[in-house]
């Protein structure tokens, strides 16, 4: 099929399609061909058989894996030979593990975008002090994430590259929502007591502790030890004392206890779950 399609001639693209091509094959960054088919197969550009041979012909030399290069072939192929409109979206055809962090990471990327845009357009009647304090505390729940992702979530296998990138992009939208929704005064479902949440998480970390430093939970390309989890609650108190003070700031009807109560509760359900994974993992 690709050696119907030809190689593709510098001439038939335009003039800032021809130079990110070259740029490509200068670089051979991963994908950064298969973007550049993206980009023609969407374009008003070029007539539509032109258009559909030239995709064709990009997807041929940008592949990485070749189940990939498989499926994204066939399809492009099909399409040039009907004289179809086709729009190439190189995620559509992942099947590797590199490319599901490549699609992973940026999907990310735009969700990164949205959400500054969500969070500027909530913020930007609130005092310079409060906004300053919204912003502080994103980029430090930011970074507790991906510490968190890195040294305690149980993402295994081939792609846990892009299910950690998932990860923490789904925590900072939640995040962020409950910023907003504590803004609008709305409150949470359940608060629970500061003090019964502490004994119940003292008790829950001492016994993950326990159980880890016998043995760290361990699968392909995964290991959680013992000081993992003991850097990431460091890490947790921190986060936990800055986002209640946040929180209480922006909304008086909950304060600071509230807060610190409902970030107990939340991370006692975290490591609940690490316990479960591992007397699953027994069995």
């Amino acid at each position: 099929m690709c050696s119907q399609a030809g190689h593709i001639e510098l001439a038939a693209l335009t003039p800032a399609d021809r130079e990110a091509y070259l740029l490509a094959q200068a670089d051979n960054t991963l994908y950064q061909v298969w973007e550049i088919a993206e980009k023609v197969s969407t374009g008003s550009t070029y007539h539509l058989t032109e258009k559909n041979q030239l995709t064709l012909q990009l997807i041929c030399e940008g592949g990485f894996a070749p189940a990939e290069e498989k499926y994204a072939v066939q399809d492009a192929f099909d399409h040039w030979q009907h004289n179809q409109p086709f729009t190439f979206d190189l995620c559509q055809y992942i099947t590797s593990g590199v490319g599901s962090a490549f699609c992973a990471n940026r999907f990310a990327g735009e969700q990164h975008i949205e959400r500054k845009q969500r969070q500027d357009l909530a913020i930007r009647q609130l005092s310079v002090s409060q906004q300053q304090t919204i912003k502080n505390a994103v980029r430090m729940a930011e970074d507790f994430f991906e510490h968190r992702a890195m040294h305690e979530e149980l993402h295994s296998g081939s792609s846990h590259t892009a299910f950690r990138i998932e990860s923490v992009a789904n925590q900072n939208d939640r995040y962020l929502s409950q910023i907003l929704d504590t803004l609008a005064g709305s409150p949470p479902e359940d608060i629970p007591s500061l003090d019964e949440a502490d004994s119940t998480l003292s008790q829950t970390y001492d016994s993950l502790i326990q159980r880890l430093k016998i043995g760290p939970i361990e699968d392909f390309n995964l290991e959680v030890t013992a000081q993992d989890v003991e850097s990431v609650q460091r890490a947790w108190l921190i986060y936990r004392e800055q986002t209640a003070m946040m929180l209480a700031s922006l909304n008086t009807n909950l304060t600071i206890q509230d807060w610190l109560g409902i970030l107990t509760a939340e991370r006692n359900r975290q490591l609940s779950e690490m316990l479960e994974y591992m007397d699953l993992d027994k069995r």
